[in-house]
């Protein structure tokens, strides 16, 4: 694996392989275990998006693997002074660095890149505009196994703003690639978005029916950034009486399902305080899960 841009570009068993691998760094019982692994390597970190789980789990990964990471920050670069991305990462990699971590809100910026990137020069994509968020969709695969030991005879919820999510795009390329047959989304008309890219999924804009016996659900926030004023006449009031994960709406799954949320959680509108904090929740384990599938993604592009 050279590169990690989009779940679809990868097999089972390479999936497999890195899950097994995040499970083993989760299990170790030595926190130094694994701290020569990447040592001596520097890995940029370029988000021109907000972040605080993806960018500081890739840090911590590095970090627990003793390579060195490098923050470019967009508003201090040379960026302002009209250096482009492509020139930034040139330099970066005249000066040793191998692997590039990068979030971006533009829709044709890994193209040129990898046309320009040599064999020795990786990518990791942190989030693409709406379409892809790779890593994400690692750990959720990760937290889906561990908590229901397999993919095949699940059903599986992605509720809220799916039209703007990368993240329910690059869960449902991994739930295809593992072979989960029983997709749903849910969704007002307003966020349902292109079915070519959930082909093997169900639509349904009623929460009641789509809920019914789910043992994974996983709840969206409304993309704000992402929407423009002319798009949607939803508002967030009217959004969250129909379409928050609350208790009963949890109810009408089954029993032990899962709560999932890729974060940041809008507490009131997607998703109540009770069913966040609730003893179904798994959405800190998720966070703790990312740092051990960035570890991997990680070890697999670089040792």
């Amino acid at each position: 694996m050279k590169d990690l841009l989009y779940l679809k570009d990868l097999r089972k068993d390479e999936i497999n392989e890195i899950l097994d691998l995040s499970d083993h760094y989760l299990n170790s019982k030595s926190p130094h275990e694994f701290g020569n692994l990447l040592k001596n390597q520097s890995i940029a970190n370029l988000f021109f998006e907000p972040s605080t789980r993806t960018s500081a789990s890739f840090q911590v990964a590095a970090k627990r693997l003793g390579a060195e990471t490098i923050i470019i920050d967009e508003k201090k670069s040379s960026a302002t002074k009209g250096e482009t991305i492509l020139d930034t990462i040139r330099n970066l990699k005249a000066m040793g660095v191998k692997a590039f971590i990068i979030r971006t809100g533009d829709k044709n910026l890994f193209k040129p890149l990898i046309k320009d990137m040599g064999s020795d020069t990786h990518l990791i994509s942190a989030g693409e505009s709406s379409i892809s968020h790779p890593t994400q969709g690692l750990l959720d695969l990760l937290t889906i196994r561990q908590e229901k030991g397999s993919f095949e005879d699940l059903k599986v919820v992605i509720m809220g703003d799916i039209s703007h999510s990368r993240v329910a795009r690059s869960l449902m390329e991994g739930l295809d690639i593992m072979n989960t047959k029983n997709v749903t989304l849910i969704s007002p008309e307003e966020f349902k978005p292109e079915m070519r890219f959930f082909q093997s999924a169900n639509y349904e804009k009623d929460p009641k029916k789509g809920l019914s016996d789910a043992d994974v659900i996983v709840t969206l926030r409304v993309q704000k950034e992402r929407i423009e004023s002319s798009e949607n006449s939803l508002s967030l009031e009217q959004y969250s009486n129909h379409y928050q994960l609350s208790e009963d709406k949890l109810g009408l799954c089954k029993p032990d399902a899962i709560v999932m949320h890729p974060g940041p959680m809008n507490r009131g509108i997607e998703i109540s305080d009770h069913v966040a904090d609730g003893k179904q929740s798994v959405i800190l384990k998720q966070v703790e899960n990312g740092v051990a599938v960035r570890m991997a993604v990680l070890t697999q592009i670089l040792n």
